[in-house]
């Protein structure tokens, strides 16, 4: 019940008001009617009045069901055009209709200056109220659909970064992985350690596969981790140095939003045998640097070309900084002099 209340309250307020108007100027035309010696009084000026109205009404309401969804196919300009083109050609030609009726059965000649003065003011109302009901209707329409949208490109973001980090995670496990394989044979007790170190890796990507956003100094512990399970690979060829200022480390940043960088490093970033590794991340006004440097040959050419469209780590971690703070917060792979290359991204400092 409450639902057809509510279905039909829109249309109950319309003729509400038409009835209102429709009284208000029935009365009127009534009043000069007796002045003018038009041949009728107040009663037959509120019968013709409300019944043409309400007979104007029913023809829009059956024009606009049936008639206005063909325009949704029309840009929003063009939609608004034929709507309000149409809606003044119903109100137009349907109230000449019924009044022609009307005064057919009345008996009375509708051809009086002051019949159809009367009879075109009341038309222009309906039409100028009509068309305010229309815009602000359009209006809400509009704002509903824009509400919409915006959700729907809210979800369809979220989803788009949740593939993108789905597709780092199995890379970096796979690695990790094969990394312990490779030692239980060579070196048990690092294949210990290693597989320990791995447990970490595996329960932090489980814990921060459902959260968007984490500490900065969870992000760093998870390296750590991740790190041991590199090291127990490289041994002594492999150095990692951190600079982190303190008031860094609460910053709120997406998860696993790091460990591709380390990655890179860890490929492209051996100098004579050996692995050079430098975690930066330092205040600067609003917002947070952090870098990953190494000393290696550099990032080859065609990838940092690739950075931003072939399906490599670094790009799903360029596209997931530019989905969720916008451009200018991307990556930026830059040259580290005298050799090397840096990757650095920069992220506004937000802390909880």
């Amino acid at each position: 019940m409450k639902t057809i209340i509510s279905r039909a309250k829109p249309y109950l307020n319309r003729f509400l008001v038409t009835t209102i108007i429709g009284l208000a100027f029935s009365i009127a035309l009534g009043y000069a009617s007796r002045q003018g010696n038009w041949g009728f009084g107040f009663p037959a000026a509120i019968g013709m009045v409300l019944g043409c109205a309400y007979g104007v009404e029913i023809l829009y309401l059956v024009t606009a069901a049936n008639l206005f969804p063909r325009f949704e196919k029309y840009p929003r300009g063009k939609k608004l055009i034929f709507q309000m083109l149409s809606s003044i050609l119903v109100h137009v030609l349907g109230w000449l209709f019924l009044v022609w009726i009307t005064v057919m059965i009345m008996g009375f000649s509708i051809f009086q200056w002051g019949v159809l003065m009367w009879l075109g003011i009341y038309i222009v109302v309906l039409i100028i109220g009509s068309s305010i009901r229309q815009l602000a209707s359009f209006r809400q329409e509009l704002s509903q659909k824009d509400l919409i949208e915006e959700r729907l490109k809210a979800l369809a973001t979220q989803a788009e970064l949740k593939a993108l980090k789905a597709q780092i995670n199995p890379h970096f496990l796979f690695n990790s992985l094969n990394t312990v394989a490779s030692l239980t044979s060579t070196d048990p007790h690092k294949a210990e350690e290693a597989t320990l170190r791995l447990a970490d890796v595996f329960r932090y990507t489980l814990s921060s596969s459902n959260k968007e956003f984490v500490t900065l100094q969870d992000e760093l512990d998870f390296l750590d981790s991740y790190l041991d399970v590199e090291k127990a690979r490289f041994g002594d060829k492999l150095e990692v140095i951190k600079s982190v200022q303190p008031g860094t480390i609460n910053t709120q940043i997406p998860s696993l939003i790091l460990q591709p960088l380390v990655e890179n490093c860890l490929k492209h970033g051996t100098n004579e045998g050996k692995t050079k590794i430098e975690i930066r991340c330092s205040l600067n006004g609003n917002t947070i640097n952090i870098e990953v440097r190494d000393e290696g040959r550099g990032v080859p050419e065609e990838i940092k070309k690739g950075i931003y469209t072939k399906g490599t780590g670094l790009r799903n971690v360029n596209e997931r900084l530019l989905k969720t703070y916008g451009e200018g917060y991307g990556l930026k792979i830059k040259e580290n002099h005298p050799r090397g290359s840096i990757a650095a991204i920069t992220i506004p400092r937000e802390t909880k």
